[in-house]
């Protein structure tokens, strides 16, 4: 049984030692950006019998199977540095950290907090960059949440879709943060955006064809839109959505359906303004 071994781009170093320990494996080098990325039209053009989707747990279904293999990373939790002036705190984490939610918990209830840990699509606490339902669940019962991990993406997309203060327990830099000026930065940049595209006749409406991320319909559905507005609209189809694809395409705007980093983490790599398919909305 031939296996495809798909590996994020920052455990890489991991995938000759878990090609070893698997045997009778092809190593995806493609940049892994999650659950919703699985390489299933790779896995069935090379004739694999299943996927190894190394460091995510399983967030949808796949006609060929996939043994997903999560990862706990062991670190030092920087217990030292919370210190939180609101009382009822939610928990939130990605999947590498959540072994630490309930020593964190321990801590802050010790401290006289009130803590929640919400339950959503995956495991209690956790939190994906499309996903903050767990989040979403106790959002009426606290007053701020508490992010543990690596990595701005994630709480940012907290502190916008809960409007509630986040604060971030980077692990990585050994301190906590307040995501309150990251979060005016990024709407900053979201309303310039809109202005941007306010004059905008031709649009390029973006499409992702990874497993978790195509949304043809949606495109659709905002081409019709456009068009009944006097607009012009253009899908455009991709496996990894760059820029510089889209040189030599002359449109004024770009309307993303596919993984929300792009017009978050990405913005400002596009030469013309680029909107999610909700902030079309707005505009």
């Amino acid at each position: 049984m031939t296996k495809l071994l798909q590996i994020p781009d920052g455990l890489k170093r991991k995938a000759l030692k878990l090609a070893d320990e698997i045997g009778d494996v092809i190593i995806d080098c493609e940049s892994c950006y999650g659950a919703c990325d699985l390489a299933v039209n790779e896995a069935k053009a090379l004739e694999c019998d299943k996927i190894i989707h190394f460091g995510h747990s399983k967030l949808l279904e796949s006609d060929i199977p996939v043994e997903y293999k999560e990862i706990r990373e062991k670190i030092n939790i920087p217990l030292e540095k919370i210190n939180l002036k609101e009382k009822r705190i939610g928990l939130v984490s990605t999947l590498q950290f959540l072994d630490y939610l309930k020593a964190v918990k321990g801590l802050l209830e010790k401290n006289g907090k009130i803590v929640k840990i919400g339950k959503g699509k995956g495991y209690d606490g956790q939190i994906l960059g499309c996903d903050v339902s767990s989040a979403k669940s106790i959002n009426k019962d606290v007053e701020a949440f508490l992010y543990i991990g690596s990595g701005q993406f994630h709480p940012l997309g907290l502190a916008i879709q809960t409007e509630k203060p986040v604060y971030f327990l980077n692990v990585e830099k050994n301190k906590l943060e307040d995501l309150k000026d990251l979060k005016e930065k990024f709407l900053k940049q979201k309303y310039t955006a809109i202005a941007l595209a306010k004059d905008a006749k031709t649009f390029g409406i973006l499409v992702s064809v990874k497993p978790g991320q195509l949304n043809l319909k949606l495109a659709k559905e905002i081409e019709k839109r456009l068009e009944s507005k006097g607009k012009k609209a253009y899908i455009l189809v991709f496996n990894e959505i760059k820029p510089e694809k889209l040189e030599g395409l002359n449109l004024d705007c770009y309307i993303n359906t596919a993984c929300p980093r792009i017009a978050i983490d990405n913005r400002t790599d596009f030469k013309k303004p680029i909107l999610n398919s909700d902030e079309l909305e707005i505009l």
